[in-house]
């Protein structure tokens, strides 16, 4: 994938992330763990008593997201019962 951002999360740190991109930004509805390791990796940033992904959080989360969707691309290629139309 030409200029990705590979920055390896735990599974949890993805849910995370993907919360806090989906607008679920008050921290005390995040694992606190998780939110400190996006934190340290500059995916994350905490204002004002929320948490919002930096751009380089923006730019992981759509790479995540494109990811998962080539996998299942690739499955249905190879499973003609998953076959998209």
């Amino acid at each position: 994938m030409k200029g990705s951002v590979i920055i390896p999360l735990s599974r949890g740190e993805e849910e995370t992330m993907r919360l806090i991109g989906h607008g679920i930004a008050n921290p005390r509805h995040l694992r606190a763990p998780d939110v400190d390791q996006l934190k340290k990796l500059r995916l994350a940033e905490e204002k004002d008593g929320r948490v919002n992904l930096t751009e380089l959080g923006r730019i992981r989360m759509v790479q995540g997201q494109e990811r998962v969707f080539e996998a299942i691309v690739r499955a249905a290629h190879h499973d003609a019962a998953l076959r998209l139309v």
